[in-house]
């Protein structure tokens, strides 16, 4: 039985993974920042509702046009120069936007297509940075869990906990100071990113012929759901995205009319759910090796269905931030283990790939959880799409069990994983 001591030893990460960290933190509040700050650049030229929904839907499309497609880019280049490329993109972007700042030549069009820039920029990275986790710091479940535990306490930190308040902060000093700040962040992010040394063993060595676009794609999607257990990870984050979609599509509107909290109410709501992530992401890696994977995936979905369910039963406002709370923790746990388990499994010449259908398939469920909140919350009330999705995420879970219990993902994780030498 390894001692403590070793037991230790295994979950140090290296250099190399704490400048990707540090990089990823940094990223990821530059685009909260943004996040924050575009909309109420916006305001300031439009009071249009729709105006708005156009600069927020900017940002989110990248990932519907682009994503299986930056996934081949993904497993075709060097994913460290990638990321870099990703930060310099942004950069680049946010000086000029804060040059039609302060010349007074922005408008609508000029936010639009900047979020949808951006929007590319954050595709690209965080696909690169996830696919890039594994050379970092090697294919043990231990590591993995930790380090993926990290990076989504990092994003979620930078995206919902420090990035939008800092960038409505500085909006409300100066307007162009959170997009100033900005592009200073992904320059940042970058240098981080380049300081990170290379593998010397990697290196080209196929000299196969090149597939096209098309059938590196196709060949990603086939290894997706061809894999039993990665089909099975992906249906059920696609109907629990469905679940959290909802949850949060009617959130602004239960805080205001069932638990009667005026409107910072709603940002306080946020920030609770932003606190719990960073404690799932940091405790996955220690509950997945005391409980195993497979029990804290599936705990913690139906958790979030409990915690949801209860959401749509209760009025008292410290009750729902706990349960607002609860909910990151719960979901982001469940992030952790399914990054680890996909990175465990998929051969690292086809991760970029598969992480990217994966990502698509789970989309599918967010425009479907907002209609279907929207749907019922109009036809009955604010509270009853909290209770149908809580109990329907409840199910999903007894669904899934025999595929993803403890057993069955020590199985899926114990067949040889077979590499390919490839750039990375």
């Amino acid at each position: 039985m390894p001692t403590k001591e070793s037991d230790n030893a295994k979950v140090k990460l290296g250099s190399r993974f704490h400048r990707l960290f540090a990089a990823t933190l940094v990223s990821a509040t530059g685009t909260g920042m943004h996040a924050a700050a575009l909309p109420l650049l916006a305001l300031q030229s439009t009071s249009s509702a729709m105006a708005l929904s156009f600069v927020v839907a900017a940002a989110e499309i990248p990932w519907v046009l682009l994503s299986l497609h930056a996934g081949v880019v993904v497993d075709r280049l060097d994913r460290r120069r990638l990321m870099v490329w990703a930060d310099l993109g942004r950069f680049a972007v946010l000086v000029a936007l804060v040059v039609l700042i302060l010349t007074a030549q922005v408008n609508l069009a000029w936010l639009v297509l900047a979020a949808f820039l951006l929007g590319i920029g954050q595709v690209f990275f965080e696909l690169a940075a996830q696919s890039a986790i594994p050379d970092f710091v090697s294919r043990d479940s231990r590591n993995l869990a930790t380090a993926n535990g990290r990076i989504a306490a990092a994003d979620s930190n930078g995206e919902d906990f420090v990035g939008p308040p800092l960038g409505s902060a500085l909006f409300g000093v100066w307007n162009v100071l959170p997009f100033a700040g900005n592009a200073l962040s992904f320059a940042a992010s970058g240098l981080l990113v380049l300081s990170i040394r290379p593998d010397a063993k990697t290196k080209k060595t196929s000299d196969a012929p090149r597939q096209s676009v098309r059938s590196e794609i196709a060949e990603g999607i086939r290894w997706l759901f061809g894999n039993r257990t990665l089909r099975a990870l992906a249906t059920a984050s696609c109907l629990g995205n469905v679940v959290a979609t909802a949850q949060f599509a009617m959130l602004a509107l239960l805080a205001k009319e069932v638990l009667g909290l005026p409107d910072f109410g709603f940002g306080l709501l946020l920030t609770a759910t932003a606190v719990g992530a960073t404690v799932g992401g940091l405790s996955a890696a220690a509950a997945s090796k005391r409980f195993g994977s497979g029990t804290v995936l599936l705990t913690a979905k139906a958790g979030v269905g409990a915690t949801v369910l209860v959401l749509g039963l209760v009025t008292n406002s410290w009750v729902a931030a706990a349960m607002m709370m609860l909910t990151g923790a719960l979901m982001t746990a469940e992030k952790v283990v399914v990054s680890t388990l996909r990175q465990q499994i998929v051969p690292r010449h086809l991760l970029g790939r598969v992480l990217s259908s994966s990502r698509l398939v789970v989309m599918i469920g967010g425009p479907v959880g907002a209609i279907l909140g929207g749907v019922l919350a109009t036809v009955f009330t604010v509270q009853t799409p909290y209770v149908a999705c809580g109990v329907f995420l409840i199910l999903v879970t007894l669904m899934f069990y025999p595929m993803l219990n403890n057993r069955a993902l020590e199985n899926a994780t114990d067949e040889p994983v077979v590499e390919e030498q490839n750039i990375s």
